[in-house]
């Protein structure tokens, strides 16, 4: 009973606080032009992306008759869709390009990320619930908890307290019952608004789930901060103490840490640029066979192969087109260069997630920002899948077009063999089919389970300092 007097009291003092009023206020304005404004551009991207993709659809069955192998360097696009809970957590959308070109020969990096664009709408779209989440609302935790206890000594109410009989463990209780409730009474509209827009927008069939999962991350971080913020308080001889410790805590843990983890990861696990990647690609593929040269060793080699296996002395008379073989050949080749080296950098990426996620042990704010992104669908491994779909269409592709040049373009029909708009309409499109399940990997578990002890140790913390049975 007197936990509950203590929390109610508390509650009504930060809503009569003027200040408090106006923060809160600042903070529910915020989350509400993010999640508006954020629906209103995901609904254009989304349209954008759709139209962008149905034009190269376009682009591709009308590119008019020519040969096979001349329409695979002509090439098409793959855009990557965008989802819906890119509103609340967009993660690396921003920074990893939103277009593949697939052509013979080469795999792309995907190309256009928004980061990239410098119009005044891209950068008001930064205002995410996950920036305002991750880095203005600790602060807003922080000013209304850190005089929670600290101003009751300053003022003497505590020891008017202690006499009658309430102990610190009642009072830090009532305390943090009231923090939990103003956080719930900022948190729970933009809950129901986001959760509205959500539905509004038809999600496709685990982005529900990926929602509750997200929103459970960040009530987890508010829980980090709100404990911490009660104990400091708590421990603290003064108001002015707590709030510069709470200060100091909020910098390292949001600004410091995550910077120099950043710089870290990037001198230990250095990614190479991308003229010396195809420098090295170039290097190796001269090692293969030559698509475009048979004139080459490796060229040369393979028809000779080809050749005796026929048990005939030239291409033209083998029962097929020799140069429709040999692309695919090289076509095959040069993939298992192209899939080596990206294999590389892939690699190099996950080393630095994994340094990230090591130091989320220092920092509650890393920790949460991959748990979100994980949740969310919007981490380095969700781009990956997109990038891995379309690598698996392009080289399906390309086959179509080797295989029906070596099975076609055959004796009087070799020179100048085409193929019109009914061949290309007939070719396979790519459509892009995010995971219907919720699959989250060991590695990306590591920075669920690192935000779950961040929340269960400033609770232990919190209740170190309730049992202290001396006076506060």
């Amino acid at each position: 009973m007197v936990v509950f007097t203590i929390a109610r009291n508390e509650i009504r003092r930060l809503v009569r606080d003027k200040v408090v009023l106006v923060l809160g206020l600042v903070m529910l304005s915020l989350l509400a032009v993010s999640v508006i404004s954020g629906a209103g551009y995901y609904k254009v991207m989304a349209e954008q992306h759709e139209q962008a993709q149905e034009l190269a659809r376009i682009q591709w069955e009308n590119q008019g008759e020519k040969n096979p192998h001349s329409a695979a360097h002509y090439g098409t696009f793959a855009f990557k869709p965008v989802t819906v809970l890119s509103v609340f957590e967009p993660g690396v959308d921003r920074y990893t390009g939103v277009s593949l070109f697939m052509e013979a020969h080469r795999q792309n990096f995907a190309t256009y990320s928004l980061a990239e664009d410098k119009d005044a709408s891209m950068r008001f779209a930064e205002l995410t619930p996950a920036f305002i989440f991750g880095y203005l609302f600790p602060l807003f935790i922080i000013f209304v908890g850190y005089r929670s206890i600290a101003a009751e000594k300053e003022s003497g109410m505590y020891r008017f307290l202690v006499s009658q009989g309430v102990s610190v463990k009642q009072l830090i209780t009532g305390k943090a019952i009231a923090l939990w409730g103003i956080i719930a009474l900022l948190f729970a509209p933009f809950f129901i608004v986001g959760l509205s827009v959500l539905i509004l927008t038809e999600p496709a069939g685990n982005d529900l789930l990926r929602f509750f999962g997200m929103n459970g991350v960040w009530l987890l971080y508010f829980g980090v901060m709100a404990h911490v913020t009660l104990g400091v308080s708590a421990l603290s001889k003064s108001s002015g103490s707590a709030m510069v410790f709470l200060l100091a805590f909020w910098m390292i843990s949001t600004l410091l840490v995550p910077k120099l983890v950043t710089n870290f990861a990037a001198q230990i696990h250095p990614v190479p640029n991308t003229s010396e990647l195809y420098q090295r690609i170039q290097a190796d593929l001269r090692g293969g066979i030559d698509g475009h040269n048979p004139y080459s060793e490796h060229s040369a080699a393979f028809r000779d192969s080809v050749l005796a296996a026929h048990g005939v002395e030239d291409v033209a008379d083998l029962p097929f087109n020799f140069s429709g073989l040999m692309l695919q050949e090289s076509e095959e080749f040069e993939k298992k260069i192209y899939d080596y080296h990206l294999a590389k950098i892939e690699e190099i990426h996950q080393r630095q997630i994994q340094l990230f996620a090591a130091s989320s042990v220092l920092s509650p704010t890393i920790a949460t920002r991959l748990a979100s992104m994980t949740t969310a669908g919007t981490d380095i491994h969700a781009f990956s899948h997109f990038t891995q779909a379309a690598e698996a269409y392009r080289i399906q592709l390309m086959r179509d077009l080797n295989m029906d040049l070596k099975v076609h373009a055959v004796g009087d029909r070799a020179s100048g063999y085409a193929v019109g708009s009914d061949f290309f309409a007939e070719n396979i499109a790519f459509t892009y089919q995010r995971p219907n399940e919720l699959i989250i990997s060991a590695g990306q578990r590591i920075s669920l389970l690192v935000t779950i002890v961040w929340f269960m140790a400033s609770l232990l913390f919190l209740m170190i300092v309730s049992s202290k049975r001396e006076e506060l």
